[in-house]
């Protein structure tokens, strides 16, 4: 059990990793954007929230799951 474990936990921080500096990037072009550009703000958001959400469901089991390990 531990060896699956630990392979569901690599092959979770194989998404994990790119996708959060993809999230880093793009909010950090994003959240300015309230004061520059409300339009494009708005337009994004959708595609923000989606982005933020795969990497919470990505992100959250690679926290938890070393303990579980251990």
């Amino acid at each position: 059990m531990k060896y699956i474990l630990s392979l569901i936990l690599v092959i979770l921080n194989l998404i994990n990793v790119p996708l959060n500096m993809l999230y880093m990037k793009v909010q950090k072009w994003y959240l300015p954007m309230w004061k520059k550009d409300k339009i494009i703000y708005f337009a994004f958001a959708p595609f923000y929230w989606i982005l933020v959400i795969l990497t919470f469901i990505f992100g959250w089991p690679c926290e938890k799951l070393p303990n579980l390990i251990h």
